[in-house]
């Protein structure tokens, strides 16, 4: 009778504990607005970079992302783009340069408002690198993997 009652306390203990540390809810992220003030013929870097960045999340972390009232808002803006060509130096760098905004709603404490750079070197050899798909996709999974990182790395 002892031993039903001291499993009894166990068990209803550890069901109490559990939900205690437990229940907090995973936080939400919400994207927001992309924008961009650059002009690179034929591509939308920001609706390309919005969808490679909501697929990857959508990958590593899906039960975080929701189409709107998220817990935290992820907006940005892609604000200039250059190509530098060094004479006789075998590769050109390509920079994209966007600034992103991250509202935390329930602790606005944690709000920032980060510039981030994209660079790619390419061959002076390949064509314009609108032209290469590789080189594009190259900057945009650079680019989704440094954003979530500082994202939920900060968690």
């Amino acid at each position: 009778m002892v031993c039903k009652q001291i499993l009894i306390i166990f068990v209803t203990s550890f069901i109490v504990f559990y939900n205690h540390v437990y229940s907090e809810k995973e936080k939400t992220i919400e994207l927001g607005n992309f924008s961009e003030e650059i002009n690179i013929p034929g591509m939308s870097v920001s609706f390309e970079l919005k969808k490679n960045l909501e697929d990857y999340i959508l990958l590593h972390n899906p039960l975080s992302l929701v189409l709107k009232n998220g817990d935290i808002l992820l907006e940005g803006k892609f604000t200039d783009y250059k190509i530098h060509s060094i004479k006789n130096h075998p590769l050109k760098i390509i920079e994209i340069k966007a600034k992103i905004f991250f509202i935390d709603k329930s602790n606005p404490e944690k709000n920032w408002t980060q510039d981030f750079e994209i660079i790619e070197n390419v061959s002076h050899d390949e064509a314009s690198f609108i032209d290469n798909y590789h080189i594009i996709d190259q900057i945009k999974k650079n680019f989704v993997v440094k954003l979530y990182n500082r994202i939920f790395n900060d968690w």
